[in-house]
């Protein structure tokens, strides 16, 4: 065995060993085991299981793949240390960072090498890429067998040694070390022996280190390969390169001793999560003579100027020129002449009358000896200066080329603007690496919980300094407590590097220095835009800047091109937003506090928010909907902060005005959680005040929506707000007809026939809005009350209504129910027709409730139709999504995800796995507690607790070809039958207004297949087993739900059938069917209270 580093703990470049419980390298047990960590070692990150099983067993996948993979897995974490392989949704992941893998850390050190040979330090390079090379000890993939994954990762491991060989011999060669570059390149091109590029390579080494006549003759001998083996000749660049040869001049390339550099500083420490960055301003500088790093303090504009620099190792002159110390434009060019070493600029400043009248000719002529690139840093505080100079330096010279730092564009015709954004978080990124390997130089044993390291990030709005200033307040103070004081940031992060200039010592410092390039109208307009959480548009920002502001908009345009406001264009409305970094906005807020302005700004953005939300909800239906829903979207923020201030300064109009918008969005986008969270609290607001003119309607939307959404949560807030809207009612109609209709109709909630006849009528109504709403609503009562032909009609009805008013959520909200009358029925063929159709039309509204349910939806039907790898695509991704376990729907939300992938089993044949989901499905529901109301009336709860039981039941009926013996006992099958039993019987008395019918039917028809499997049967009499072909008929009367594959009627009636005669069946089936649906449903429930389990 081999003794193990800190890192790696997981190593595949040769013989594949893992950490065990000693710390020690060791052999994993088996190939399986082995193909296993080099799978997820490969993939750092979630791999599904169907793709382990693909690369563990290859072409003969095991009968039970999801066991036998947890299997293997067990096996691995029993024999390795702990916490180094986890499970995620759907599959299993690596645990540990990718550095403490050998092919992570040798990635690392790759782009660690590359960076010091960027940064002129060429041994240091050189010594980075030989350790990461050091970590092959074999032959990557060698004892993984004949598989696809042995390839993958020889070809991963082999690309990675390519480019560590190649960076240390263009460290070796830089360093003047010609011979080991040679042996590097040797090694090479034994694998590449016709890559014209690395022939360059070594013909450009040979050259050097004065071995001409070795290179032309390399040059021939390739000439001649690529002719007899490819009928082809060298490149054009290998055919130059040669002839320069043949003319015996000196260097290939210009020779890094020759080079100048002018004002570039070493690298303090690598330079992270810029990769991107760099190569973007690298190609951009190629083709522009004048490039500006754009973006707001803090963001490393400067650093990463620096980085371009020390990267630019094939331009002979690079000069960094620092403007922040100038205070004025007579400076400018003391700077410059400073910079360059010009002796005669020795006086204080350059106008003065000793400074001789030809500097800026020197300057010009210094400049254009040769190829340059001239960096200028720090140009907004002197931007129309700086633009002056830098033109006049562009006019003068043909050979530099610009690149600028400014948080102000230069705004002069050669100039190309590369805007500079904040490192992101997401995923462990770039500004997470920042804050941890900052933090860990700060105090090397700091905890570093990851998850809270990017919130903070976050809040830190991704901004390099502040990320910095953050993680050296470590020394002393812990991650959570940092990420607790941020509530007051300017005082929190401070501190900065002793070196670093003053600007950059304090993140206040940082927004002071642009706050104090603004007029005093700009200062007055930040302060004001800080009171937006979120973004604002052009109209909002107008609103907050008060009856004396008569410039706002090009206040506005300073503010972006100060970068302390970035602009951005909404591709779904079309419309400008306006945004501030977080720290700026906080910036801001303080100005406003010490300004005294606060209650002026906020009647500002009242006014602001409730012109909004009466213009928007004009246009929340009809063909303007998917734009102002976009435009709402965009404000919800915004809204929401409004609605807050509102409710706790009791300005219940506004209130009124704004919750009115807000509920209806969040309805329509079914985020009924919203409207639960807010409902009481509005309802409080709104106590006592008495609505006029225009207001009546705001206050009727807010009961409306309130009364209906608390209806089956909390009856008492429903009843109060109803209570509201009934008195609203006796004044008069409202203006709007849909508002009169669904107002009317939550007054007579709970009261079932007077509901239906006023549905029928709005149904019938002349107004296409109003009948489009009524059908709609009357598909789904019938849906609930089992008449599902006749909601299909009216869904039918309600889709092409909706299509005439050309109303996006109706049209969309009338496929849906369409999908799911079709999944009830068994028709996954129309069911996946009308699902898609309402997906398309609902994503642009974004309603992600509705979306989740139609992803569930397409994959059970999916399923029902044989194609289980959509089905298990759609239900993977399903259940990555984390929900919040206090949500109403969390319970719906699992339990119905792992109810689809029990189907999935099922479908695949294993039988163990789709009982060991259901169960997981039904466990979901008692975790939650079985005894809560919302729980027990859950109808969901009685559909999977029927469908575990008929899983059971055929479970009993399975070969050992199917099923392992033993694996399902009658004592537990007995024990889900008598649960589902209880479930039904108190679902129905503790649902208040109606019982669902489909889904008594469905719990009806799981109870009946276990009475009449003959294991069940045997121990009762005739009177049972007539009881339960009675239940089956009741079952198919009600139409219960057919959704799930394994509760398909068709399907649980062949084995009834086969035991008890198929004519027993159909006349059981054929009496019911003259029943009423309700006396179907009380006739059911009679029976099943009598048909009690035997003990």
């Amino acid at each position: 065995m081999e003794s193990a580093p800190s890192s790696p703990r997981v190593a595949v470049l040769g013989p594949v060993r893992v950490e065990d419980r000693t710390g020690t390298l060791t052999e994993p047990a088996g190939a399986r085991s082995k193909r296993l960590l080099v799978a997820l070692t490969l993939a750092h990150g979630p791999v599904s299981v169907s793709s382990l099983v693909a690369d563990l067993w290859d072409d003969a996948p095991p009968r039970q793949e999801r066991a036998a993979l947890q299997t293997l897995v067990s096996r691995l974490r029993t024999s390795s240390a702990d916490g180094l392989v986890e499970s995620t949704a759907g599959g299993y992941a690596l645990a540990i960072p990718a550095e403490q893998t050998d092919l992570g850390l040798a990635r690392s050190r790759a782009a660690s090498a590359r960076d010091l040979l960027a940064a002129g330090d060429a041994r240091a390079a050189a010594r980075e890429a030989t350790v990461a090379l050091d970590l092959w000890r074999g032959d990557p993939g060698a004892e993984l067998g004949d598989v696809p994954l042995a390839d993958d990762l020889a070809r991963t491991a082999a690309a990675l040694r390519d480019e560590l060989l190649l960076v240390r011999s263009r460290a070796r060669r830089a360093a003047a070390d010609h011979d080991a570059a040679l042996d590097d390149l040797a090694a090479l091109l034994q694998a590449h022996p016709l890559d014209e590029s690395l022939q360059l390579e070594r013909m450009a080494t040979l050259a050097e280190a004065g071995r001409r006549s070795e290179a032309l003759l390399a040059f021939a001998e390739l000439k001649e390969a690529l002719l007899d083996r490819l009928g082809t000749r060298p490149g054009p660049e290998l055919v130059a390169f040669n002839a320069r040869l043949l003319a015996e001049e000196d260097q290939p390339e210009p020779s890094t001793a020759k080079q100048v550099r002018i004002g570039l500083r070493s690298a303090p420490n690598a330079l992270l999560g810029r990769e991107y960055d760099l190569q973007a301003l690298e190609d951009v500088i190629a083709t522009s003579r004048l490039t500006t790093i754009l973006g707001a303090g803090g963001l490393g504009k400067t650093r990463l100027a620096q980085e371009i620099g020390r990267r630019a190792i094939h331009t002979p002159s690079v000069v960094f020129v620092e403007l922040a110390s100038v205070r004025s434009a007579e400076d400018i060019e003391l700077a410059f002449a400073s910079t360059l070493g010009i002796r005669e600029a020795r006086s204080t400043r350059s106008g003065d009358p000793g400074a001789l009248v030809d500097i800026h000719s020197r300057i010009l002529g210094l400049l254009a000896e040769r190829e340059t690139l001239l960096i200028v840093d720090n140009c907004e505080h002197i931007v129309d200066a700086a633009a002056t100079y830098i033109a006049d330096i562009l006019d003068a010279t043909t050979t530099v080329r610009v690149l600028a730092t400014s948080r102000a564009p230069l705004a002069i015709g050669a100039e190309r603007v590369y805007p500079l954004d904040s490192l992101p978080s997401a995923g462990g990124g770039p500004a997470v690496e920042l804050f941890v390997e900052r933090a860990r130089a700060a105090r090397p044993g700091v905890v570093l919980p990851l998850d809270t390291v990017a919130r903070l990030c976050d809040r830190l709005d991704g901004l390099p300094l502040a990320i910095e200033l953050a993680a050296a307040r470590t020394r002393s103070l812990s991650v959570e407590e940092i990420e607790r004081r941020l509530g007051n940031r300017f005082a929190l992060l401070t501190g900065g590097e002793r070196t670093a200039p003053e600007r950059h010592r304090t993140l206040f410092a940082v927004i002071d220095w642009s706050w104090n390039l603004l007029a005093g109208s700009e200062q007055a307009l930040l302060r004001r835009l800080s009171a937006f959480p979120d973004g604002f548009s052009a109209e909002a920002a107008e609103s907050v800047a008060g009856p004396g502001a008569s410039s706002v908009l090009d206040d506005l345009d300073a503010l972006v091109a100060q970068s302390l406001v970035t602009v951005t264009e909404d591709a779904t409305t079309g419309l400008l937003r306006y945004r501030m970094l977080e720290t700026v906005r906080e910036f801001g807020d303080r100005e406003l506090a010490e300004a005294g302005e606060g209650d002026e700004v906020r009647d500002g953005m009242d006014a602001w928010a409730v012109a909004f939300a009466h213009r928007a909800m004009e246009h929340m239906h009809g063909p303007e909907l998917v734009q102002t829903f976009g435009r709402v979207t965009a404000e919800q923020d915004n809204l929401v902060g409004v609605l807050r201030s509102a409710i706790d300064g009791g300005r219940p109009a506004t209130v009124a005005a704004v919750f009115g918008l807000l509920s209806y969005y969040w309805s329509l986008r079914s985020a009924h959680s919203e409207v639960l969270g807010f409902g009481p609290t509005v309802l409080a607001a709104l106590a006592g005040w008495e609505p006029v003119d225009g207001e009546r309607e705001d206050a009727a939307v807010c009961f409306t929506i309130i009364g209906g959404t608390f209806l089956y949560v909390d009856l008492r807030t429903s009843v109060r707000a109803i209570s509201r809207l009934k008195r609203l009612r006796r004044e008069r109609d409202f203006a709007d007809p849909r508002l009169n209709a669904m107002s009317s109709l939550i007054t007579v909630a709970g009261k079932v026939e007077p509901g239906m006849r006023m549905l029928a009528e709005y149904a019938a109504s002349s107004d296409p809005e109003v009948a489009v709403m009524g059908n709609l609503l009357l598909a789904q009562l019938h849906e609930n009350a089992g008449e599902l032909r006749q909601g299909l009609v009216e869904a039918h009805r309600s889709y092409t209504q909706g299509l005439e008013v050309d109303d996006a959520w109706s049209t969309a909200s009338a496929a849906q129910a369409l999908a799911q009358l079709h999944s009830q029925l068994a028709h996954p063929e129309e069911a996946l027709r009308w699902a898609q159709r309402a997906h398309d039309g609902l994503a642009p509204l974004q309603a992600a409730g509705d979306l989740r349910q139609l992803d569930w939806l397409i994959a059970i039907n999916s399923i029902t139709v044989g194609d289980t790898v959509r089905g298990r695509e759609l239900l993977d991704t399903y259940l990555s999504v984390e929900v919040d376990r206090t949500g109403f729907d969390y319970v719906d939300y699992y339990g119905i995800g792992y109810g689809g992938m029990a189907e999935i089993a099922l479908a695949e044949g294993d039988l163990a796995e789709g009982l060991r989901r259901y169960a997981e499905a039904v466990g979901v529901f008692v975790d939650d507690g079985a005894a809560q109301r919302e729980t027990l009336t859950n109808p969901w709860m009685t559909m999977l607790g029927a469908a575990e039981l008929v899983v059971h039941v055929r479970a009993h009926a399975a070969g050992p070809d199917e099923i392992e013996p033993g694996t399902v006992t009658w004592e537990a099958t007995d024990e889900l039958a008598r649960r589902l039993r209880v479930r039904v019987l108190v679902y129905t008395r503790l649902s208040t207004w109606y019982v669902d019918k489909p889904v008594l039917g469905s719990g009806l028809l799981g109870y009946a297949v276990w009475m009449l499997d003959p294991h069940t049967a045997a121990a009762h009499d005739e009177q049972w087993v007539a009881a339960g072909h009675e239940l089956v008929g009741l079952a198919t009367r009600l139409n219960s739900r057919q959704d799930l594959a394994s509760m398909q009627r068709e399907r649980l009636s062949a084995p009834i059938a086969a035991a008890w005669g198929a004519e027993r069946l159909a006349a059981a089936v054929d009496a019911a069917s003259g029943l009423s649906l309700d006396e179907a449903s009380a006739r059911g429930l009679e029976l099943l209270r009598w048909a009690k389990p035997a003990r």
